[in-house]
């Protein structure tokens, strides 16, 4: 058995089995739907992280699987935005342990801060 080859394409490997997973799609289906065409042996050994995978074929996996190349990068999430501000107070939430009362608290003081009285 091949060990597997970066950590890299271990993650990419798990992004694109989920990503086909919920299209509903087969291993041969999505290796039939890039060109040329794959093997579901390799689309297997890709998903496995056993494989390392060109720029082109990962633009094709991409735009067979509906979504961004950015998407199927591993470290990439969140990359193409800024931060929204329920992300910030799930992250507060979490590393600051804060209640919905503080929150709400912060939340006044940030919008009086910007001018954003809403």
């Amino acid at each position: 058995m091949r060990k597997k080859i970066e950590p890299f394409y271990e993650a990419l490997g798990l992004k694109i089995h989920g990503i086909r997973e919920k299209r509903n799609m087969t291993q041969a289906q999505l290796g039939l739907s890039l060109d040329p065409p794959s093997t579901r042996a390799s689309i297997a050994n890709i998903e496995n992280g056993k494989q390392r995978v060109l720029a082109h074929t990962l633009s094709q996996l991409a735009l067979s699987l509906g979504v961004e190349v950015a998407e199927l990068v591993p470290g990439s999430e969140g990359r193409n935005r800024a931060p929204s501000a329920m992300d910030v107070e799930r992250e507060l939430r979490k590393k600051l342990n804060l209640a919905g009362p503080t929150l709400k608290k912060l939340r006044a003081l940030t919008s009086e801060n910007h001018g954003d009285h809403a």
